[in-house]
């Protein structure tokens, strides 16, 4: 699991560092990018120290859930946008619907891994 948060907060991160790349800095393009920043670290420090995993895996899981909650504003901007419609901001909205995405698969394993522990005796 620890490698997912990794995995998870680098894919953050390059989300963030796309969406600035691909318009102008706003404050809010880095805020995938900070929390991918967040998940990593707390990804290497469950890795690093075991004592600490539980804790950290906890942790970034409540920050991606934050993530997938702060993200779900930009859905019907997304809808909008597959339907061939035209938004005020359309990198920030794709950036927030992929957000949502990777925030979701790793919260979605997440709660595999809780109930696979919780099967085991």
């Amino acid at each position: 699991m620890t490698a997912r948060a990794l995995w998870t907060g680098i894919l953050l991160i390059l989300v963030s560092t796309i969406a600035i790349v691909a318009s102008k800095p706003t404050p809010t393009a880095f805020i995938p990018g900070t929390l991918g920043l967040l998940i990593a670290l707390l990804g290497i420090v469950g890795d690093k120290t075991p004592t600490l995993r539980r804790p950290a895996m906890n942790a970034a899981l409540g920050l991606a859930t934050l993530g997938i909650l702060g993200s779900l504003r930009g859905v019907p901007d997304f809808l909008t946008l597959l339907g061939g419609g035209s938004v005020g901001h359309p990198v920030a909205t794709m950036a927030q619907f992929a957000t949502l995405f990777i925030c979701l698969g790793f919260v979605v394993r997440g709660a595999q891994a809780f109930l696979e522990a919780r099967r085991k005796p």
